[in-house]
């Protein structure tokens, strides 16, 4: 059954990449509706998550922000998809970097450097275009897919301009194999971690919140400088990516600190424009495992 769906979401590709922009965003406006109206996709999870990270906000601006969101959602969607089969040239103006030379330097010095994001605007578009934006290879790490041939093709589209790829359990091994010659880390760090026990615990959007361990551990171990990045829409199928530094020196940091200034950096991004972060994920279904009693 893996190829057939494979099959299929290869022909969803070739028929996405046919439409022009206007009939995307003409599908897109009737996939939010759906989701939003007909299926009610994760309505309680998206509500949920909302009132619990914006007590301050009346229950009107939470309904304005989830139906804003049903919107950016579809357009996220569809984009994702539709850059698949985007030019160079095309993707380069619609996905626009305000500060690649912030890289520069550590690029002159053959410095590697890790680069920090989350599920915020169209982060596809960003994996497909960073390499064309710096000198440094870019290393990507992913989630796998339990479907092996969608993840084969998926992976050798987001390659095309340069991407290198690893699975999250190797990230560790491709950054030493990669010793030696400038490397951006890239990492989607806002994921719920499965392993709640060796995650970082952080108060985030007024929540107790795990988040990976493996960013901030790989910062310390390697020494590398961290940045953030955050995607600016500036309007439909247009965005703007800044970059700013979260950690120069990480060896110099104690466990857990890196982790807590990205989650800090991710909460300003998201308050800034709520509806654009990825609201229907079950960010907080697991809690804080009890402490252990000391004997």
């Amino acid at each position: 059954m893996q190829p057939i769906g494979a099959f299929f979401v290869k022909i969803l590709v070739r028929l996405v990449g046919y439409l022009p922009f206007w009939g995307i965003w003409l599908l897109s406006d009737l996939l939010g509706f759906v989701l939003n109206h007909v299926v009610s996709y994760r309505k309680k999870v998206i509500h949920e998550n909302l009132r619990n990270s914006f007590p301050e906000k009346k229950d009107v601006e939470i309904q304005q922000i989830a139906y804003q969101f049903y919107r950016h959602f579809s357009d996220i969607l569809l984009e994702s998809v539709k850059g698949l089969t985007l030019s160079k040239a095309e993707i380069q103006r619609r996905f626009v970097y305000r500060n690649p030379e912030i890289f520069h330097p550590l690029f002159e010095t053959e410095q590697s450097a890790i680069l920090l994001g989350s599920h915020f605007g169209n982060w596809e578009w960003g994996v497909l275009s960073f390499p064309l934006a710096v000198k440094h290879r870019v290393l990507g790490v992913y989630k796998p897919l339990k479907n092996k041939p969608l993840e084969t093709y998926l992976n050798s589209l987001r390659k095309q301009w340069g991407l290198s790829l690893t699975d999250m359990a190797h990230t560790g091994r491709a950054v030493v194999n990669l010793r030696g010659r400038p490397t951006i880390c890239v990492l989607i760090a806002d994921q719920t971690p499965s392993d709640i026990h060796n995650a970082h615990w952080v108060t985030f959007l007024y929540q107790d919140t795990p988040f990976l361990h493996g960013m901030d551990k790989l910062a310390r171990q390697t020494g590398y400088p961290v940045f953030y990045f955050e995607i600016e829409r500036v309007r439909r199928g247009f965005y703007q990516v800044s970059f700013t530094e979260l950690c120069l020196t990480p060896k110099t940091f104690s466990e857990g600190e890196i982790t807590r200034l990205y989650a800090e950096r991710l909460e300003a991004t998201i308050r800034k424009s709520p509806a654009n972060w990825l609201w229907s994920h079950r960010r907080w279904k697991r809690k804080r495992p009890a402490a252990k009693p000391s004997n």
